[in-house]
């Protein structure tokens, strides 16, 4: 099967122009747990043909309800996430070219993630922790990289609510600015074990502070990484401009474009040379 042929559903919408600049550009998914793997997936179909993932854990049991691509005979081997996430790109894109490395991405990974990372034309963060999600920020900013933030979430004990998010950071908004970033976690997420515990003991904290693992369900991912390969489409295409920042509430159900405005004198977006004023 040709490429006009196999494309040709994607072609209708935005074109072969749209096409090649889907299949020129460089993709860089760091997280390939229950969104990353959606979004690998999603890109394969739509065509893009290189990739670089970043992700330090392995497939488990837990792993089989949410993570795509993944199957049993993962679990006993251990297999990498993002091993399990080249695999299923190459069974859609036999030719892709994936870089893969299994590592952390944390404010100390300057050498190895930010390397990688600084050759992508968009980056998509679809990560659970808020210090690496700064890194991606800064990162992104320094080096004027789209970058699509993902994340699911659940309400505490007086807000049952269940869904998630999709922001597209681009100089214009990010992370910071928007005030999506939890600073006291960042703080504790930096701590050593020695500080962790210190902080226990001086502030009552009891618990594990850096919070535990919370509800991962296949069909939420799926919107969200559904949404954020939507607005990646239409910002390498062209075909219409990116939504700035998506809310998915999965309980009500709905999806709206979130209004919030983002903060002036922002130190990331202000990096960005060709920065136009907010939408």
């Amino acid at each position: 099967m040709d490429d006009d042929s196999r494309y040709s559903r994607n072609t209708a919408l935005f074109g072969e122009d749209g096409q090649r600049k889907i299949a020129a550009t460089t993709v860089a998914i760091v997280g390939l747990g229950g969104l990353g793997s959606h979004v690998a997936q999603q890109l394969a179909y739509l065509g893009v043909i290189r990739y670089t993932l970043v992700d330090d854990d392995a497939i488990t049991e837990s792993s089989l309800n949410r993570v795509i691509g993944a199957v049993p005979q993962d679990v006993p081997s251990m297999m990498p996430k993002v091993r399990a996430a080249e695999r299923l790109i190459k069974s859609l894109q036999p030719e892709a070219a994936v870089t893969v490395l299994e590592a952390r991405v944390t404010r100390s990974s300057e050498d190895g993630a930010a390397t990688l990372i600084r050759n992508a034309d968009v980056v998509f963060g679809c990560l659970d922790r808020e210090s690496p999600r700064l890194f991606l920020t800064d990162l992104c900013s320094a080096s004027e990289i789209a970058y699509f933030d993902l994340a699911t979430d659940t309400g505490g004990e007086n807000e049952d609510w269940y869904g998630g998010h999709v922001v597209y950071c681009d100089g214009r908004r990010c992370l910071s600015c928007l005030d999506l970033l939890d600073q006291r976690l960042i703080r504790i997420e930096q701590m050593t074990d020695v500080e962790l515990e210190n902080e226990r003991r001086l502030y009552g904290l009891k618990g594990d502070l850096l919070g535990g693992t919370g509800p991962a369900v296949v069909s939420v991912n799926g919107v969200v990484a559904s949404l954020a390969v939507t607005e990646f489409m239409a910002h390498v295409t062209g075909i219409r401009r990116p939504a700035p920042q998506l809310v998915y509430r999965a309980d009500i159900p709905r999806v709206t474009l979130s209004k919030d405005v983002p903060r002036s004198g922002c130190p990331y977006c202000s990096r960005w040379g060709h920065r136009q004023p907010a939408a």
